[in-house]
């Protein structure tokens, strides 16, 4: 008799074991941040420090989700094809993605800027803004096929927000219509390829604050925590719907 008592003991703490293995590991996350300066933490001042990257990490963290992150691979100044040869030519980034289970990819918004002239910014340039963009979507799309190559988990694309905040005064609804239509293209390339979009222009246009210096465009740190805020609780969203 004190033999079964002992295997059905024995028994007892090999599920108990078990069923804390199955809790806990599961939600343990390599998180990858890749981007652009917004994406690395640069501040309205030219600094480079706490972003909304590392704002996402430490709300993950003091949940117990974060097992690695990385914001290694997000630079400044960095356009869709930069993202896309790093993602070639460098095969640390082809293995921390693969090994992903939450990617964050702020990009494009070097794209826009290097193509007009910031300088000369009026309300009769926003119908060539469009254009501008349409000839960028594509770029954003390869990207995040690439990126698909190598993360097979989360993926979120961050979206952007209005970097000039002196055009509401030039036009409202006309930023709006241009913003509205930058946020609905790259939802349609977030659907297609499967990954979380998270638009950010109403954060913005509601909090100006967020953009102190008007000679650089840039959020402090109190946007970047909102950013992070947004895609935490979108985090929790979608992992709380398989519960």
């Amino acid at each position: 008799m004190k033999k079964y008592y002992k295997i059905f003991f024995l028994l007892v703490i090999v599920i108990f074991v078990f069923s804390i293995y199955q809790l806990f590991p599961k939600n343990k996350l390599n998180y990858i941040a890749l981007g652009d300066s917004v994406a690395e933490g640069r501040n309205p001042y030219g600094e480079t420090g706490y972003g909304y990257t590392d704002y996402l990490y430490e709300r993950l963290n003091e949940d117990g989700k974060i097992k690695y992150y990385t914001k290694a691979y997000s630079h400044s100044g960095y356009t869709t094809t930069d993202v896309v040869n790093d993602m070639i030519r460098d095969g640390n980034i082809k293995r921390d993605l693969r090994e992903s289970d939450l990617v964050t990819i702020s990009v494009g918004a070097n794209d826009f800027l290097d193509s007009i002239d910031l300088k000369n910014v009026n309300i009769t340039n926003i119908s060539e803004y469009r254009q501008k963009i349409e000839s960028i979507l594509p770029k954003i799309d390869d990207c995040i096929k690439e990126i698909r190559k190598y993360a097979k988990n989360k993926v979120y694309i961050i979206g952007y927000y209005n970097p000039i905040p002196f055009l509401f005064n030039l036009g409202e609804e006309q930023v709006d219509d241009l913003f509205y239509y930058i946020d609905k293209e790259y939802q349609k390339i977030a659907e297609k390829y499967d990954c979380t979009y998270l638009s950010n222009y109403k954060l913005f246009k509601e909090h100006p604050e967020y953009l102190p210096n008007p000679l650089d465009i840039h959020p402090n740190l109190k946007g970047y925590e909102a950013m992070a805020e947004a895609i935490y609780q979108e985090y929790l969203k979608q992992t709380s719907k398989k519960y």
